[in-house]
Parts: structure tokens; C-alpha cells; sequence
């Protein structure tokens, strides 16, 4: 199978001034109140707290986006989540590779 053959999420992150990103995902990282969770495309529809910590967002070309976040809360269902976080960092370079 290729990489690209895989189930994607459709994902909005919000912070309370301002839309932060939308796109697609393979897979999120979220800091959850209980823990760290992993959201995958097809997870049972969860609604949650979040704490302050750093989304990891895995998009369908591989590359990762990270974002530093405040208290808030995540929404997932139908392969649609929606983070709404008090504040966001948008920019992390989680992408360490020589070029």
C-alpha cells in the first residue's frame, strides 16, 4: 500500500482570536486533560478537554505541522475534528532533517 492510500481526517484548529489552520491529517497528537491521545481517521467520535501542550498534525505527504496550545477542547466525529484552544503558537518546526 502506499502512503498515500491512507484515510485522511479533515481538521480545523481555532484559538479564541483567530483561525489557526485547516487541512487534512493522517494522524493528530493532541494533549488531552487525561493524556496524551492519538486520533486516527475512522476513531470513535470523542469530545474532550485539552491541557497545554503541542498538537502534532501528520499530514497525507508526511510532513508535520506543530502547534503550541492553551486549555481548550477537541470535537471528533465523521472523520471531522475541530480543536478550540484559548491560544495557539502556530509554526513549531517539528521537521529537524538536513537539506
Amino acid at each position: 500500500m502506499a502512503a498515500t492510500d491512507k484515510p485522511t481526517i479533515q481538521v480545523n484548529i481555532v484559538a479564541a482570536d483567530r483561525p489557526v489552520w485547516s487541512g487534512t491529517a493522517v494522524q493528530i497528537s493532541i494533549p488531552a486533560s487525561e493524556g496524551s491521545m492519538g486520533i486516527l481517521a475512522d476513531h470513535e467520535p470523542v469530545m474532550t478537554a485539552t491541557k497545554d501542550g503541542l498538537i502534532k498534525v501528520i499530514q497525507p505527504n508526511g510532513e508535520t505541522l506543530g502547534f503550541e496550545v492553551t486549555d481548550g477542547f477537541i470535537s471528533f466525529d465523521s472523520n471531522k475534528l475541530t480543536v478550540a484552544v484559548e491560544t495557539c503558537k502556530d509554526g513549531v518546526d517539528l521537521n529537524a532533517s538536513a537539506e
